[in-house]
């Protein structure tokens, strides 16, 4: 049993170029993993393999039957009320595997972004499908849910295929993974199969990398060498047209005009013209050798972001208290965040983290009338950016001045994405207009920045960005995220909540 698309072809609608072209491929069974970069295609990709959306051109094979699961947690399964009425094995397995209590697919609405996705994931195993997709299914999870999810995952004996930019995911499950890769400086992509998982296909790239850019070298040095020789061979064929003719000799001078003669009959006055034209062909083919060894280019520095920290010594309060969190209540001890401090919120699944957040907006929404015209500048980017959020951020940038939008274009690529292929009016990825809004955002040089999972769908190069640059903000932080890592490296302190209490 495999899963085989043949030729197939997508472009986005308004979108100038395809993101897929006549592309071939075959999912064995076992688990797949698709790399790239957001915004290169991966989602579409798994949306065409499992007939929720139609390509272009080509064809995919049929007779299977496909599950997908997406990356946005917001999307409520069409299976769910029969799998929250099933009480059978399968689905009381799944339930307690994933910690999900009987009534949660009832309240769908209430649960946390990372209880959604769990029951996102159990609807999708619960059908026994042939073909498994999951895009980005650790977004939202906590660490515990992440390994059981890994598990359970690695049960499954049908075809999957999974898009994430979880490295140990992919290591735990993948057993070969496709990488979307530039073959040029026009945006174009191919598509490489390597064996194994994110660790094993990531070190065979980059030994090609490493082969490609020695062969790259190579390559420019022929290239020059030959160009230098043509240039010698040119000021050679041109003295030798200047030996050769008769304008410069007297008249009488018969022995020189004889020995002219001669060399024109022999036809050694020809042989150095004759070299210089074999060395156009060699010099063409030296300059293609060259054009077939792309090596890609990659952001490597650090993002700035620029800051206006608050003369206030704290810019939040949050006063002691007791907020409703999903059927219980969230207790909290009087709260301060200084004008230069960096925390980071962290607890389990459905612990109110999100909660906490919202609540916080509500407090700086009170405090905005009375800070007047010299108001706190704030960055706030929610965990799922709705679609009204989308079309708002992007007629915002477009509406930017020249000036203003090239200084958001410019934080996007160094963010590691297309700021041109965003904006064109195709399909932005979740990744992307996160990137999008954090861009836009700082033109206002927020003296406080709040971000809910900040990393999730984002590319590995692009967190690694984003973390040096928070790291160096030098005004107010609050981040929720289950990357201790993440936070590790841009944050000072941490506020767990945890059995509906916050800890400092």
């Amino acid at each position: 049993m495999q899963l085989a698309l043949s030729r197939v072809s997508y472009t986005h609608p308004a979108a100038q170029d395809p993101i897929l072209n006549d592309v071939t491929l075959a999912f064995p069974e076992g688990w797949t993993g698709l790399l790239g970069d957001n915004g290169c295609g991966k989602s579409t990709l798994a949306r065409i393999a499992c007939g929720a959306l139609e390509p272009d051109a080509g064809a995919v094979s049929s007779g299977l039957f496909c599950v997908y699961c997406p990356q946005e947690a917001d999307e409520q399964p069409e299976s769910l009320p029969e799998f929250a009425l099933d009480f059978g094995r399968d689905a009381r397995s799944l339930r307690e595997r994933f910690n999900l209590s009987d009534e949660m697919a009832w309240r769908w609405s209430e649960l946390s972004f990372g209880e959604r996705k769990k029951l996102q994931i159990a609807c999708a195993l619960w059908q026994r499908p042939d073909v498994l997709i999951v895009d980005e299914p650790t977004n939202h999870l906590d660490a515990p849910s992440r390994a059981e999810l890994a598990e359970v995952l690695g049960r499954f004996r049908g075809i999957g295929i999974l898009v994430s930019h979880d490295r140990a995911l992919l290591d735990a499950l993948a057993q070969r993974c496709i990488s979307f890769e530039p073959t040029g400086p026009d945006g174009q992509t191919r598509l490489v199969t390597r064996p194994g998982g994110y660790s094993a296909a990531h070190a065979q790239a980059e030994r090609e990398r490493a082969e490609t850019a020695a062969e790259r070298l190579r390559a420019k040095s022929e290239h020059a060498r030959l160009a230098s020789e043509q240039r010698n061979r040119a000021q050679e064929a041109a003295r030798a047209d200047a030996r050769r003719s008769k304008r410069h000799l007297d008249p009488k001078d018969k022995s020189g005009r004889a020995k002219i003669d001669l060399a024109i009959f022999t036809g050694q006055d020809g042989a150095r013209g004759k070299l210089l034209r074999q060395m156009g062909g060699r010099l063409a083919a030296a300059r293609a050798r060259v054009d077939a060894t792309f090596v890609p280019k990659r952001y490597d520095g650090s993002l700035f972001l620029d800051a206006r920290a608050s003369p206030r010594k704290a810019v939040l309060h949050i006063p002691a208290g007791t907020i409703p969190c999903g059927e219980g209540a969230l207790k909290l001890p009087e709260l301060y965040v200084g004008s230069t401090e960096h925390i980071g919120i962290v607890g389990p699944n459905g612990a109110g983290k999100t909660t906490l957040l919202d609540h916080v907006r509500k407090i700086l929404a009170r405090q905005a009338p009375e800070q007047g015209a010299d108001g706190l500048a704030i960055l706030d980017i929610p965990q799922e950016p709705s679609p009204g959020q989308r079309t708002r951020t992007l007629a915002a940038v477009r509406s930017l001045s020249p000036t203003d939008r090239g200084r958001v274009l410019s934080c996007v690529a160094q963010l590691n994405s297309d700021p041109d292929r965003i904006l064109e009016g195709a399909a932005t990825s979740p990744g992307e207009l996160r990137k999008l809004m954090i861009a836009h955002g700082l033109l206002s040089a927020p003296a406080l920045i709040i971000m809910d999972e900040p990393t999730n769908h984002l590319d590995v190069h692009s967190v690694e960005a984003l973390e040096q640059a928070l790291a160096q903000f030098g005004g107010a932080l609050l981040l929720v995220s289950h990357d201790r890592a993440f936070l590790s490296a841009c944050t000072s302190a941490t506020w767990e909540i945890e059995g509906g209490k916050l800890h400092r």
